[in-house]
């Protein structure tokens, strides 16, 4: 699927009711490769794979029929990538990193990341502590920004330039034309993860080795010093973190893009902001209003039944983007199992699923 296929020699049938295009054989051969591995991770999963390992974590051993829409899901959008999508998400991908913004925050977040190790000054407790939730915080808030303002900036200048008149025009669909941005969008926040990951890693690991006098004693877990549990667990868990957080990268990015399709884009940024707060803290509301404890018994005759029904209803509609949270794991040395990750990027796959077929339904209905 690495081609970049030109728009213009694609056939194409259309009416007023459908619009169908014809996918050459070998994409759809790729395609399928794609898709069975996907369903063979899937049966992984189903087998066992949903089980932590002895010494990892266990917050995620149970096997949801939930967990399995999102396999589904995601071998569908592998197979509606078609190659006028996958061509809109090249352009779109290419438009993005020349945008001088994109430019100069990647490269503030790289110097940042990179210098991160001489702010360990500020560290009250631990240092290693510190510096894994600078890391992983920082990483975060600069790529949720680039997901952000690029998620609302993506689709609307094309309909005030009218080039969405000029694109659609080719053998186009509306469907391929929103998968593509998306895509394009995602390839933007994923090229920018993975410097931010190589250069905070980098960082890190060079501060523990210069700490623990060695790369030898760094890699050794003894229980004490800068990495207790030894270097190479400590890259490997701060690693799966940061693949998590593009669960919420690709979460905020779809939402970003649907609600562009119904406000203007200074509206449409702040609500992202907001409903990323929210996300992150939809474990304090559930506790609240459905939860036991001091806090929620407290709680629940003060906000009476009315209140509580628009919190519960808020509540069932946000992502659950603590989901892909886990720096309190990270801070504490506690390992991040494979199936969580499995888990969590499939509900993330199913939240990504309904914004888009939101923001389609919208864009498929304007006139122009």
């Amino acid at each position: 699927m690495a081609a970049n296929p030109t728009l213009s020699n694609r056939p194409i049938i259309s009416s007023e009711v459908s619009e169908w295009v014809s996918v050459p054989a070998s994409w759809r051969i790729k395609q399928a490769v794609f898709i069975g591995l996907t369903a063979l991770l899937a049966i992984y999963y189903a087998l066992g794979g949903y089980r932590s390992p002895a010494t990892e974590s266990g917050s995620a051993d149970n096997l949801s029929p939930f967990d399995f829409a999102g396999f589904i899901l995601f071998g569908v959008l592998i197979w509606l990538t078609t190659p006028a999508a996958w061509t809109v998400a090249v352009t779109t991908f290419q438009e993005a990193i020349r945008r001088r913004w994109v430019t100069v925050l990647l490269g503030f977040a790289i110097v940042m990341l990179g210098v991160s190790t001489l702010f360990s000054f500020m560290a009250t407790g631990e240092v290693q502590k510190f510096l894994r939730d600078y890391g992983l915080g920082f990483t975060l808030i600069l790529t949720l920004i680039t997901a952000i303002f690029l998620g609302t900036a993506l689709i609307p200048p094309e309909i005030e330039r009218r080039t969405i008149f000029t694109i659609l025009s080719k053998p186009v669909t509306r469907l391929e034309f929103l998968i593509g941005k998306y895509l394009g969008l995602l390839f933007v926040l994923a090229m920018n993860l993975v410097f931010m990951i190589i250069v905070f890693l980098f960082a890190y690991s060079v501060f523990v080795i210069t700490r623990e006098q060695g790369l030898a004693n760094a890699l050794a877990a003894d229980g004490s010093g800068v990495s207790r549990m030894g270097l190479f667990f400590d890259v490997w868990n701060l690693g799966k973190a940061l693949m998590l957080d593009f669960g919420t990268l690709s979460i905020m990015a779809a939402f970003a893009i649907m609600l562009s399709q119904f406000t203007t884009g200074i509206t449409s940024t702040i609500l992202c902001f907001v409903v990323y707060f929210l996300g992150q803290s939809a474990p304090y509301w559930e506790r609240l209003t459905s939860g036991t404890g001091d806090l929620s018994n407290t709680a629940k005759p003060s906000l009476g039944p009315g209140l509580t029904a628009v919190i519960n209803f808020v509540y069932f509609f946000l992502p659950r983007l603590d989901r892909f949270d886990v720096r309190e794991r990270v801070i504490n040395d506690a390992p991040i199992a494979a199936n969580y990750i499995i888990k969590a990027s499939s509900s993330g796959v199913v939240y990504a699923a309904v914004l888009l077929a939101v923001a389609y339904f919208a864009f498929s209905d304007r006139e122009f």
